[in-house]
């Protein structure tokens, strides 16, 4: 099933001059899905540190981290619980230097529930994890058996990354955030030149709204 006119990829970037997520100790989200309920430290931080650049650092309101989770600005914090997402929870972290200052009020960490099966992996051309065959630790492309009809989402057999609709996509864009664009699921794992797609002029418009946000 393709569903490239329904969905987008919400890739982080890692923007110079901007803050990026060092450390976070995640040992308590080594557990089974479901709520963080009872299970979220009251204490939780992350360690930020500075990406390339010198001079006044930004925070993004979509923090850049190597696992691709997210962890949202209040403000874009907000927008998403006004937007009334199902199956999403929003936990505050703190977010501080290496030497523990607080470089802002607390920031969200974005934890989704109830992830669908959503994803054909034999289509995927996935490569399965050895302990549990029915998740994929690669895919070469994202090729869907049902539409999850969420606006955003992650995969359950593929949690790498995340989705958004393209209805949502354009309004943060709209709504002046940064820290992230959007990539198209038609260029998920090719490497090289981008073949044409009518598309793509579509996605980087909303991705070049993000981009200007992000050096206003």
């Amino acid at each position: 099933m393709n569903l490239d006119d329904r969905y987008l990829i919400w890739q982080l970037v890692a923007v110079k001059y901007a803050y990026v997520v060092s450390r976070f100790d995640d040992a308590f989200l080594r557990r089974p899905p479901g709520s963080l309920k009872g299970i979220w430290p009251e204490g939780a931080f992350c360690v930020l540190d500075t990406n390339e650049g010198s001079g006044d650092f930004l925070l993004p309101d979509s923090l850049w981290n190597r696992n691709g989770r997210l962890f949202v600005s209040p403000r874009l914090k907000t927008f998403l619980a006004k937007s009334a997402l199902p199956d999403v929870e929003y936990w505050p972290i703190k977010v501080i230097d290496s030497s523990g200052r607080p470089l802002s009020e607390p920031y969200f960490f974005v934890h989704f529930l109830n992830a669908p099966d959503c994803l054909d992996l034999d289509a995927s051309g996935a490569k399965r994890s050895r302990i549990l065959p029915g998740i994929a630790e690669k895919v070469e492309l994202l090729a869907f058996k049902s539409d999850p009809a969420k606006p955003l989402f992650r995969p359950r057999t593929f949690g790498q990354v995340t989705l958004i609709a393209w209805e949502l996509a354009a309004a943060l864009s709209n709504a002046g955030f940064s820290g992230f664009r959007f990539m198209g699921l038609f260029d998920y794992g090719i490497k090289g030149d981008l073949p044409p797609n009518p598309k793509r002029q579509a996605v980087d418009a909303l991705s070049a709204r993000l981009w200007k946000n992000a050096r206003s």
